[in-house]
């Protein structure tokens, strides 16, 4: 099994990369800086590209069974450039030309979903983040947006509050029907994307995870 993991050497990526070496998978960690990459492995290979590189990611995917996007987003209420929203355009394009399908990828509540109940966690985060991230928001929405319309194998992860905690193991999974906390570890995030490459209960959804 060969993952390619996009963010690698990010709060989840990393976490990410990891699980997914310890189920034995062989791992293409696409990176922009090979120094940050402190993990060894032989089935491990790091490589070195911009997300706007479609010839670089084309490469860096040929062959893989799944990809894991982990390249975060700036919390911000407003900045510039939406470079994962381009290098999701790139990707999406790059996996078209290569004939890969299958996609983990990560967003929070604030994209809607048709299965969420109407609740706390699926409607007050979005109104948050509308007035102090909306540039975020925009951007993730968009992502959603454009993942939710190809024909890909997709599964977008949402979460609201990652912590550097102990990995646990114990995730809660729900629409908006289930009670959990907002607050969850990077690693078991990273752990739950990885257990979705072969997992296929939440093919073409986007299960909101919490502990």
């Amino acid at each position: 099994m060969i993952v390619t993991i996009f963010g690698a050497t990010g709060g989840i990526g990393k976490w990410a990369m990891k699980h997914a070496l310890e189920r034995g998978y062989e791992v293409r960690a696409f990176v922009r800086n090979p120094a940050k990459v402190t993990a060894s492995n032989d089935n491990l290979k790091v490589v070195q590209g911009e997300l706007n590189d479609e010839s670089a990611v084309c490469e860096a995917i040929q062959g893989s069974n799944a990809i894991i996007w982990c390249v975060g987003i700036p919390m911000k209420r407003k900045y510039e450039t939406m470079t994962s929203l381009e290098g999701h355009k790139v990707l999406l394009s790059a996996m078209k030309k290569t004939g890969v399908k299958r996609l983990i990828d990560w967003g929070t509540p604030s994209v809607p979903f048709t299965k969420d109940k109407k609740s706390f966690i699926t409607v007050v985060p979005g109104i948050l983040a509308e007035i102090a991230l909306t540039q975020a928001k925009k951007e993730m929405v968009q992502i959603g947006e454009l993942i939710e319309n190809t024909d890909l194998e997709w599964t977008i992860v949402r979460f609201m509050a990652p912590k550097n905690e102990p990995y646990t193991g114990k995730v809660k999974v729900g629409f908006g029907d289930v009670k959990m906390n907002f607050a969850i570890s990077r690693e078991d995030i990273g752990a739950f994307m990885v257990e979705q490459v072969e997992d296929k209960q939440y093919l073409h959804s986007m299960p909101i995870i919490g502990s």
